[in-house]
């Protein structure tokens, strides 16, 4: 039998769990409204049934953020209403953190310049549940131009690329609008020039010339075999695994040169036309200078001038050798003469000593020398 007490504890017991699952669902919840994420805005102009609320944002296979809102341009923007413009608009939230902490700004410059260089958003299947999810990929900037718009995107904005499947079906469409505009008489008209065309190369290959060249053909064709044969031969030789690398390094290499020397190259470039310009124009001047009548006239009269030169120097050279010799004897009688020079030497430096002893001898004692004898030496052990 069920006690009160029993009825109590079950009851709050309910209470409890129904309590901690709410706070559990609420604190679960509630930490996305404080996350800080970025928004991120874009434009499809095609059907984007099978992406909804909460789909990822991938960038290159890494989930960066999801869709936090899917709604019609006009909407949004009221300029849209006034050119009737259906583009379905996305709004996303983007993870700062795998951005190295960029601030708001830096994000929409980032964003702004990837999407200059070609950054693209393509709705991409998840596999055959038909789920779409936000793909950003890296396209040509010209043949991927973005939508027309005629407004100013209020978040940073990335441009759209038709998905894989709207691609497919616009070429199965134009396929089959160029089907469909071709008339039966046209097919039977290309189908009657097939028959001839296949008729004439029949009647050609029974001939002889045709057997001939179906012989050449087949001569071709074996060498094409030996020479894919060889070439297989060669790149199955261990040799060129080593070779084919280093090809690939080496051209590398000789890229990374280039880029590098681009400046350098532009630059020699130019100061080599430069070179040029100025050897042509200096080629001009000489070209009118040796054809000016002048020039005959002053080539008569360096004539004569280069004889007298030739002959003064002739004349120089003469006088040179003259004083060669003339140095040549002064230098064998002052080497004759040496001792001699070296006595008179010797002599003038003792006339020379003795003018200055007396000329310190007239400096202490004036009187002693012009009237009188010398004083006596001072004794300094007398006082």
């Amino acid at each position: 039998m069920i006690r009160k007490n029993d009825y109590f504890k079950l009851g709050l017991f309910i209470i409890l769990g129904t309590g901690m699952l709410l706070a559990m669902v609420i604190i679960l919840g509630a930490g996305r409204f404080f996350e800080t994420t970025y928004p991120l805005e874009t434009y499809f102009d095609e059907s984007v049934n099978g992406l909804s609320v909460g789909s990822p944002v991938k960038l290159r296979g890494v989930q960066v953020g999801r869709v936090s809102q899917i709604n019609f341009v006009t909407n949004i923007y009221p300029e849209a209403r006034e050119r009737e413009i259906r583009y379905v608009y996305v709004l996303c939230e983007i993870n700062p953190d795998l951005f190295d902490d960029m601030s708001e700004e830096e994000f929409d410059d980032y964003v702004r310049r990837e999407s200059k260089r070609g950054m693209r958003i393509r709705p991409t299947s998840l596999g055959l549940t038909g789920q779409l999810f936000l793909n950003t990929v890296y396209q040509d900037a010209e043949s991927n131009p973005p939508l027309p718009l005629d407004w100013t995107p209020e978040f940073a904005y990335v441009p759209s690329v038709p998905s894989t499947l709207s691609r497919v079906e616009e070429a199965v469409t134009t396929i089959s609008k160029t089907l469909s505009s071709l008339k039966q008489e046209d097919l039977q008209s290309i189908i009657t020039d097939v028959k001839s065309i296949v008729g004439t190369i029949d009647d050609f290959m029974k001939t002889q010339g045709g057997q001939e060249a179906g012989e050449r053909m087949l001569d071709i064709l074996q060498s094409t075999r030996g020479i894919l044969s060889r070439t297989d031969k060669l790149l199955s030789d261990p040799a060129a695994e080593a070779i084919i690398p280093n090809v690939s390094a080496i051209t590398a290499n000789v890229s990374r040169i280039t880029e590098e020397s681009a400046d350098n190259i532009i630059n020699a470039a130019a100061e080599t036309r430069a070179a040029i310009a100025s050897f042509k124009q200096a080629s001009q001047v000489l070209s009118r200078t040796l054809t000016d009548p002048r020039m005959d006239k002053a080539m008569g009269e360096i004539a004569p001038t280069l004889e007298n030169i030739s002959q003064a120097s002739a004349d120089l050279a003469a006088a040179v050798s003259k004083i060669h010799a003339l140095v040549n004897r002064v230098n064998g009688n002052i080497a004759a003469e040496e001792g001699a020079l070296h006595s008179i030497i010797e002599d003038t430096r003792e006339v020379l000593q003795n003018v200055k002893e007396l000329t310190e001898d007239a400096k202490r004692y004036p009187s002693g020398v012009l009237f009188g004898n010398p004083p006596t030496k001072p004794n300094p052990e007398t006082k």
